[in-house]
């Protein structure tokens, strides 16, 4: 292994490469700021901004999503999912291009164990309206290649979102929507000058929050319904299910969220299912007031 010596001037990369000790001596540009590193000839160093492969990772939204992606993974796993990650470079891209008709866009998980439903993983940032429901943006160019993904491999695709706070994703919730419902529904759009692109304004109460959906989503898949249960059966198991919400409950609730109690714990505690734990907390907004 030979010696790279680096500098960068006035933004330009300099960058030699020499084969022994002694021939270091004969490059006039190092100074006490040259970075130096041993290696073989072709590991070459690079400015990101040159790079067609990495420089989007100069871009904190582009790292939030590709952490929202492992997370994703860890929290699938732990729900019983057996997750196939899709290859997104050109080659295994050109297995499905090469016969689909229309432009298609793939996601980044398989599910393995629910009829290969794929699951795309977005880390978006969250923004309140005038009536104060929060949303996130889906271009709707994206949401048609979906549609064309699925027509093409008669397949599921349902979008898992992330918020995205300070470049990283929110780890404690994720909300789910399909590509089909978003299609069939009355979602409005609106063109976003930021990105030059026609956007879907997703509200969070579209979506559906935590893995069960997927299961909802393969049921509907395969031609299963959900049994549909009376108020007296909910209660039953949450007896407290869709109670009115007193003042004392709302400052019980944001006593114990604030001390971190999961909405696992809420559940039991105030007799109620998560969903309307969660709910109450967005109501509250004490995701946002206590940073969870």
């Amino acid at each position: 292994m030979g010696y790279h010596v680096i500098n960068i001037s006035n933004g330009v990369l300099q960058h030699d490469y020499v084969e022994d000790y002694v021939e270091l001596s004969y490059i006039d540009f190092i100074t006490k700021d040259s970075i130096i590193y041993q290696g073989e000839s072709h590991w070459k160093p690079f400015k990101v901004s040159e790079s067609a492969k990495y420089k989007q990772f100069s871009e904190g939204w582009y790292r939030a999503g590709i952490q929202a992606q492992e997370v994703f993974k860890e929290q699938a796993m732990s729900s019983g999912l057996i997750l196939e990650e899709l290859n997104q470079d050109q080659k295994s891209f050109k297995l499905y291009t090469r016969n689909a008709e229309k432009t298609i866009k793939r996601g980044d998980f398989l599910i393995r164990n629910y009829a290969n439903i794929e699951v795309d993983v977005k880390c978006r940032g969250f923004y309140k309206r005038k009536d104060g429901q929060y949303y996130f943006d889906f271009t709707c160019e994206d949401v048609e290649k979906h549609l064309n993904m699925q027509s093409f491999t008669n397949t599921p695709i349902i979008i898992a979102v992330y918020q995205n706070a300070g470049n990283k994703p929110v780890e404690n919730q994720v909300y789910f929507f399909s590509i089909d419902d978003l299609k069939a529904s009355s979602v409005s759009t609106y063109y976003r000058k930021g990105i030059d692109k026609q956007c879907y304004e997703i509200p969070l109460s579209f979506t559906h929050e935590g893995f069960s959906y997927i299961d909802k989503i393969y049921k509907s898949h395969i031609g299963v319904k959900d049994k549909s249960y009376t108020l007296e059966e909910k209660r039953l198991v949450h007896k407290r299910a869709y109670a009115k919400w007193e003042a004392k409950d709302d400052e019980k609730l944001e006593v114990l969220y604030c001390e971190g109690k999961s909405v696992k714990e809420l559940s039991v505690i105030f007799e109620r299912n998560g969903g309307a734990i969660r709910s109450r907390i967005r109501k509250l907004e004490l995701d946002i007031k206590y940073d969870r």
